[in-house]
């Protein structure tokens, strides 16, 4: 994937939970794992009958902050520690290969291309990005234009989860706060 400067909104509940738990992303096990913790409710006791042999055994395995198993049912803590509000690329130009670095975040997040100091030579890739909900900036001097705003992605899937967990171990690191080893 091309790379981005990724816009984050930290959940400073959840980031305090984490490290007072001692834990850091919640990756172990790939999509297999997050897709077991995103069918769990948050904080509410779901009985191990009720779950596929391989998500009891995730959850056995799992470190106690990310959940924890009493009385014969597990219990998940852990949510996103963040949220990708944007993956932002520079790019010369609008063309395809913008639109198709952009479009690689899109399935995970709003994107957007910053572009360089002149406007697109036709409207009718600036009408493709404005489609597609992908932004379009325009960086002129020390101001930035708008040329098309990026548009939200909301879709919560095991995938997304796991891109919100990549970006926030990117930011323990950056930020020094990275657990010896995360889960």
């Amino acid at each position: 994937m091309p790379a981005a400067v990724l816009h984050l909104e930290i959940d400073p509940s959840e980031h305090a939970r984490r490290q007072a738990a001692g834990i850091g992303a919640v990756t172990g096990y790939g999509f297999g794992g997050l897709a077991t913790l995103g069918i769990l409710p948050e904080n509410l006791p779901v009985p191990l009958v009720a779950l596929t042999p391989a998500q009891r055994d995730y959850v056995s395995q799992a470190p106690a902050g990310i959940c924890t198993i009493a009385h014969g049912h597990v219990t998940r803590h852990a949510i996103r520690a963040c949220r990708v509000t944007l993956a932002e690329m520079a790019t010369p130009m609008l063309g395809q290969l913008a639109f198709d670095a952009a479009g690689h975040y899109r399935q995970f997040t709003a994107a957007a291309v910053r572009i360089g100091r002149r406007r697109p030579r036709t409207d009718d890739w600036l009408d493709r990005f404005t489609r597609a909900g992908i932004g379009v900036f325009l960086a002129d001097g020390d101001r930035t234009v708008t040329l098309a705003r990026p548009r939200t992605r909301l879709r919560a899937t095991p995938e997304s989860w796991w891109f919100a967990e990549a970006a926030y171990t990117a930011y323990l690191h950056h930020t020094n706060q990275a657990p010896p080893e995360c889960s």
